[in-house]
């Protein structure tokens, strides 16, 4: 989960990059098509059939729908918002998790792990300093939709990874993801320059990486206790912004970093739980 977030952190400095010359629309099928054209190539044919006579998909489109829409959301929240108050709001998804996990897969979500939750984002509002400016209502709820959806995505990546690999599962969501945003690339269409171009597939090498790692995660560990990890994705911006892009942190951004880390270690001070497949 800490390889996932260090990976989304420079998936994000490369989409603020290529953000310049195209648009987010077509950031989001190239980032989705790559991963499909890598993993079809090595994966279609042992789970090609799967993709229509799987008995488990009904819910691995759900998945796919969630997710496509978190990220969909989330981007239009980051241009309605500003990313200090778009990022913040981003991590209400260890809530949603928290809150989903103990509903829907009755994991023991305990006092330490709704500590972990609220230590984390005490960082993160550290860090965005939210209430500095207008908050635009519509930016604000498209946030909160894109963390709600991604952490339901989030359970039911959890579910499906107890039975199905992790190829199998970014097979889907690639396929998928590729037809729902197909027909929104073509009506946005702009030629992105060679340089751009190359951004944009390692944009989705990238995915392909961070989504395996998540699902990795997922897999052995109980996600309201992995979630308060998501956090550590402000430690590693922190750190791309002072070594790339000359951002040098302030001594309350530091600051608000160690709260972090304190919440994401506070999850993680627990024994491992042999997890046991869904019946």
């Amino acid at each position: 989960m800490t390889m996932n977030a260090l990976i989304f952190s420079i998936m994000v400095a490369l989409i603020k990059t290529s953000a310049e010359s195209v648009p987010v629309s077509l950031i989001m099928f190239f980032s989705v098509a790559t991963q499909f054209l890598f993993i079809g190539l090595r994966n279609f044919p042992m789970f090609g059939q799967a993709l229509v006579k799987s008995e488990r998909r009904g819910a691995h489109l759900l998945r796919v729908v969630l997710l496509i829409s978190s990220l969909y959301a989330g981007f239009s929240a980051v241009v309605l918002l500003p990313l200090a108050e778009a990022t913040a709001i981003s991590f209400s998804k260890a809530f949603f998790v928290t809150l989903f996990a103990a509903m829907l897969l009755r994991e023991a979500v305990g006092p330490r792990r709704w500590l972990a939750v609220f230590v984390g984002f005490a960082g993160i509002l550290i860090l965005a300093r939210p209430g500095s400016g207008d908050v635009s209502t519509a930016g604000a709820l498209m946030g909160l939709f894109s963390a709600a959806a991604a952490a339901a995505g989030t359970i039911a990546t959890r579910v499906l990874a107890q039975r199905d690999p992790p190829a199998m599962l970014l097979l889907y969501q690639t396929a998928f993801g590729t037809l729902m945003l197909t027909p929104i690339a073509i009506w946005n269409w702009v030629t992105p320059d060679f340089e751009t171009f190359c951004i944009l597939v390692a944009t989705g090498l990238l995915s392909v990486i961070g989504n395996t790692s998540m699902i990795m995660a997922l897999r052995v560990g109980e996600a309201s206790a992995l979630a308060p990890v998501d956090f550590t994705r402000a430690v590693f911006a922190i750190a791309i912004g002072a070594i790339f892009l000359g951002e040098m942190p302030t001594a309350l951004a530091l600051f608000g970093t160690v709260v972090i880390i304190v919440g994401a270690l506070l999850s993680l001070r627990r024994s491992p739980v042999k997890i046991k497949p869904f019946e």
